[in-house]
């Protein structure tokens, strides 16, 4: 194992840093949190967060402090944005290996940040989240207290509580309630479910909460007391509270699927991690009065039967293990129960869940490396989903390349690394390699996230934001110069575009009077609208430039120099 750290920083460096300067910022969240961040430094903003202006319920003030501060601090706020976030989810790593290391030893905590780190969520949640990304490491330094509470060592006990309710305390006033409070909802499950009131005594919850409240409510209540309803309404919904409401149905479909799809390809592996989870690997489970004993008297770590055995003992360890492994089990299903929650989640709401998956894992990896053939049933399972999972995916890449033109050689390449990625395993263990076709399970995202950002992604672009139409007004326009917008704007033009955007939902009358200096209305719209805009127009409209999610056109709308029609990209 003296290889792990170089192994697991080379994963970390090829998932999460690679390529971050390749694209512009994305419409899904990642633009919209930097036009915040700027509004808020340009405006002086301490308290409510504005996007045009106008103020925005969707997740606290806190989320954008990292943005606004990458917005002063450097020239290049985008990528420093993203480095910041590739950071925060190494530290995510690290803090899911310490909780490994602390209950189920070092070589099982080098497994599950392994694991953590190759996992499809948390390099989309580094691109795209930022806000959940942080949300999810405070929570899992809260949930790393909580778990030393209950199985951990005395000594020091109250500090790293401290440091677990602070952590938990910025979590609230960063991402919202429900990020914040999924860690006690998961001891909360553990002590009904082992039976163990007593763990609500060890991690003094109630001090906790009060701790939680004292930092939180000078912002929610200041807030409160500007907005009222208005804002009271939404903060059950942070830090998804401007999303459109699914039905009710969804939730529970929504759970599961985003846990297959955010923790693949270990979620292939998964169900038998959660099996494994009871299972006594070193040592044989005692029996009392011809019964095995249960999790609860034993979850603290003491065996009813033998209670002065020391912390070595086979025995001892096998239950402390078996206990911890409930309890991450726990705060898996807690870390899901948001999703049931939030209107409509995007895939990063199940990084909170994925930190306690891996740790599952990472326990399991760590007896197959001591004894491959006893796992050798669920590892053949595991890659024989893999490889099935890996085959749809392809083929699913090869459809989407024939309906996008732009990125089709991107998306060919992309199939054809996740299938040969996903059938890598299914062969190592076909000629008895348990332990090549486990490390080959990496493989997926380790080789697949990069060559996403590199290739794919940029090749999307177009589909992604609409830098490429910001540009092209800043290059054409007079300065200062009306954008008449047909719907709502997306963020990265408000991001991109240094000119004055206009509402046109009453487009004939705006046509007509939004003009520049120039003598020209320039007008942008969905390329779905472009009949409609040329319909109300007053005379023929020049295309600018035309990209998949947006067109820019220019209109003769007032007096100035004539120009001739174009139909054809301008820039």
């Amino acid at each position: 194992m003296r290889l792990a750290p170089v192994v697991l920083a080379a994963v970390c460096l090829l998932v999460l840093f690679t390529g971050l300067d390749r694209f512009g910022a994305l419409d899904q969240r990642e633009a919209r949190d930097l036009q915040v961040a700027r509004e808020l430094v340009s405006a002086g903003e301490l308290l409510t967060p504005v996007l045009g202006d106008e103020p925005l319920f969707e997740k606290p003030l806190l989320a954008y402090a990292p943005d606004a501060v990458v917005r002063i601090l450097s020239r290049s706020p985008l990528l420093r944005s993203r480095q910041f976030r590739a950071c925060a989810a190494v530290l995510l790593i690290i803090v899911t290996a310490s909780v490994g290391a602390e209950h189920f030893g070092a070589r099982a905590a080098w497994f599950s940040g392994l694991v953590l780190a190759t996992s499809l969520g948390l390099p989309l949640a580094s691109r795209t989240d930022g806000t959940q990304l942080l949300a999810t490491l405070f929570g899992w330094v809260g949930c790393a207290g909580l778990a030393d509470a209950v199985f951990g060592r005395r000594a020091g006990l109250g500090l790293r509580l401290v440091v677990a309710y602070a952590a938990l305390a910025t979590a609230l006033v960063c991402a919202g309630p429900l990020p914040a409070l999924w860690p006690l909802g998961g001891l909360a499950l553990y002590a009904v479910l082992a039976r163990a009131p007593e763990v609500w005594r060890r991690a003094h919850v109630g001090a906790g909460l009060v701790l939680m409240a004292g930092l939180a409510l000078p912002w929610y209540g200041a807030m409160c007391e500007r907005y009222g309803g208005a804002f009271l309404g939404r903060v059950p919904f942070f830090p998804y509270a401007i999303e459109a409401r699914g039905p009710w149905y969804a939730g529970p479909v929504l759970m599961l699927s985003l846990l297959v799809v955010g923790f693949f390809p270990w979620s292939t592996l998964l169900p038998a991690a959660i099996l494994h989870a009871a299972t006594w690997w070193r040592a044989a489970r005692p029996r009392i009065g011809g019964a095995a004993p249960g999790i609860g008297p034993s979850a603290a770590g003491r065996h009813p039967a033998a209670p002065d055995l020391p912390p070595s003992d086979p025995i001892r360890r096998e239950q402390r293990e078996e206990g911890a492994a409930h309890f991450f089990i726990a705060s898996l299903l807690a870390g899901l129960v948001p999703i049931l929650v939030y209107p409509c989640p995007p895939l990063p709401a199940v990084l909170p869940a994925l930190p306690a998956a891996a740790l599952l894992c990472g326990r399991l990896l760590d007896h197959l490396n001591e004894n491959a053939e006893r796992l050798a049933v669920p590892i053949g399972r595991a890659t024989l989903m893999l490889s099935l999972f890996g085959s749809v995916g392809a083929v699913s890449f090869a459809l989407v390349s024939t309906r996008v033109p732009e990125a089709a050689k991107a998306f060919r390449s992309l199939g054809s690394l996740l299938l040969t990625t996903s059938w890598a395993p299914f062969l190592a263990n076909f000629i008895g390699r348990r332990r090549l076709a486990a490390a080959l399970m990496a493989l997926p995202v380790a080789l697949g996230a990069p060559a996403m950002t590199v290739f794919v992604v940029p090749a999307m672009e177009g589909y992604l934001n609409v830098r490429d139409v910001a540009e092209a007004m800043t290059a054409v326009s007079p300065p200062h110069a009306p954008l008449v917008l047909v719907d709502p704007p997306p963020s990265s033009l408000r991001l991109y575009t240094r000119r004055n955007l206009v509402d046109g939902s009453s487009l004939g009358p705006s046509l007509a009077r939004f003009h520049a200096t120039d003598g020209l209305t320039y007008v942008a719209f969905r390329p779905s609208r472009e009949h409609e805009v040329a319909r109300a127009a007053p005379a023929p409209l020049e295309i600018l430039i035309r990209t998949p999610s947006m067109v820019l056109a220019r209109v003769r709308s007032g007096p100035g120099p004539v120009l001739g029609v174009n139909t054809q990209p301008h820039v």
